[in-house]
């Protein structure tokens, strides 16, 4: 959510520019800006993450990343900025990076969050693979 509001204000200085742009430009820059504000807001209103049975893709804002089941050693919830109100998923990999799972975030909880479940149901995936 917080990345489409950050390409939402984007365009929105996109359009302030536009507004000083010349009169015979003005209604193709405001096309091109409007156009360029749904595809990004789009693409990232619908990061997802497609199970198969080879493994996990994670379909993000700006690229694909496909995670094997096999190169996968665990996957986490880590809480995100300094409050810790948001968590979303981590999938270590045996080569020793990490992947951030996109379509996997919420609000964190004091009890067990929709964000560790979903990471416990891909771990016993792993494991079933």
């Amino acid at each position: 959510m917080l990345s489409v509001l950050g390409f939402q204000v984007l365009a929105l200085l996109g359009l302030g520019y536009a507004e000083d742009s010349p009169g015979v430009i003005r209604p193709w820059l405001y096309g091109v800006v409007t156009a360029g504000w749904a595809l990004l807001s789009r693409r990232t209103a619908v990061a997802r993450l497609q199970l198969s049975p080879e493994g996990m893709r994670s379909h993000g804002t700006w690229r694909t990343r496909f995670v094997p089941w096999d190169d996968l050693v665990w996957v986490n919830a880590v809480r995100a900025g300094r409050g810790g109100l948001w968590e979303y998923a981590v999938a270590d990999l045996s080569d020793g990076s990490r992947v951030r799972l996109a379509g996997v975030y919420g609000l964190s909880s004091e009890g067990e969050s929709r964000v560790e479940r979903i990471a416990e149901r891909l771990m016993a995936l792993s494991d079933q693979a």
